[in-house]
């Protein structure tokens, strides 16, 4: 195998979230090679001929990571921020030799394989389809008003969403909450999800339909709003347990009286702190406190939620 690696001729535009699996089948076809072939170049690793990117994802350790940036002619950093599977904590064991190495598992160690969507790959001169990495099963492009999910049938690639501006506008509110508040903000989405989950709101369970996500969205984002003015004062340890208590009243008038249960069974899981946890020193990012003092990138809201498992559902995770 070659030491030196040349930039192919014909470099696919970078889609956010591809994705590796599906950037190398698309990088591999403009260049007339088979993935295979293009693989041998990266590093070694099983047969990739029958792979199928709409099925399971490509891992790469941190030597191969280095080779796939110079097949693609761009710096690592960049590669990362479009390719979340190559980012740290997805990169494969290195070996002492420092031999690169590439795998494809049966299925994605993290996350699922959801359907890009097909006008944003359209702008970025891809004729295939193409595949997002993504933490759920499900993804909503705001700019074409499109949700796209994990079904494989090419029968229905997308739902338009011309017909629901209060999705759309729930997803931009989603958007921006995580942007301002980092993994935090994942947090408080996911728990949203997880009140919304009480058997008291009858609401339908995540995995029970392609469109339950859609349903849930907007409720979602107003009892995540409320519980960021709760999370912001606990944090800068200035919610002691009668203001706690005060705050539940009040977002349960706002709410509904409904919620009153399923935001006591989160408020449980978020006490009063006795001291403020110290800021990042990134943007405006909320610290991480218990019970979310860590974060991964392909954690699904199910796995990110605080709220008991005995109130997200009777199976084991409420996808399902």
């Amino acid at each position: 195998m070659r030491e030196h690696v040349r930039a192919l001729p014909l470099r696919p535009r970078f889609l956010a979230g591809e994705s590796t699996g599906s950037y190398v089948t698309r990088l591999a076809s403009r260049n007339g090679l088979t993935v295979g072939r293009l693989l041998d170049s990266v590093g070694e690793g099983l047969s990739a001929a029958e792979v199928d990117p709409r099925y399971t994802e490509l891992y790469v350790n941190r030597a191969a990571r280095e080779r796939l940036a110079a097949l693609v002619g761009r710096p690592v950093e960049e590669l990362v921020r479009a390719l979340p599977s190559l980012g740290e904590e997805h990169l494969l064991p290195d070996r002492k030799s420092g031999q690169p190495l590439w795998r494809w598992p049966w299925k994605p160690r993290g996350g699922y394989l959801v359907r890009g969507c097909g006008l944003c790959a359209a702008a970025r001169e891809a004729c295939e389809s193409v595949w997002l990495i993504s933490p759920d099963t499900w993804h909503i492009c705001i700019h074409h008003g499109r949700f796209m999910d994990n079904s494989r049938d090419d029968r229905e690639l997308f739902i338009d969403l011309s017909r629901g501006p209060h999705v759309l506008e729930a997803e931009r509110r989603r958007v921006e909450l995580v942007r301002t508040l980092g993994p935090a903000g994942r947090t408080l989405v996911a728990d949203a999800f997880g009140v919304l989950a009480h058997e008291s709101q009858r609401a339908p369970r995540l995995g029970t339909s392609r469109t339950t996500p859609l349903e849930l969205l907007p409720s979602v984002m107003r009892i995540a709003s409320v519980m960021v003015s709760a999370e912001r004062r606990r944090l800068a340890g200035r919610l002691s347990p009668p203001e706690s208590e005060q705050w539940l009243q009040q977002a349960t008038a706002g709410l509904g009286h409904g919620f009153n249960w399923g935001l006591r069974a989160w408020r449980a899981q978020h006490p009063a702190l006795g001291a403020p946890v110290p800021r990042p020193q990134r943007g405006t990012y909320l610290p991480l406190a218990a019970p979310h003092e860590q974060v991964g990138g392909m954690q699904s809201v199910d796995e990110l939620s605080c709220v008991p498992w005995r109130i997200l559902a009777h199976a084991d995770r409420p996808y399902g």
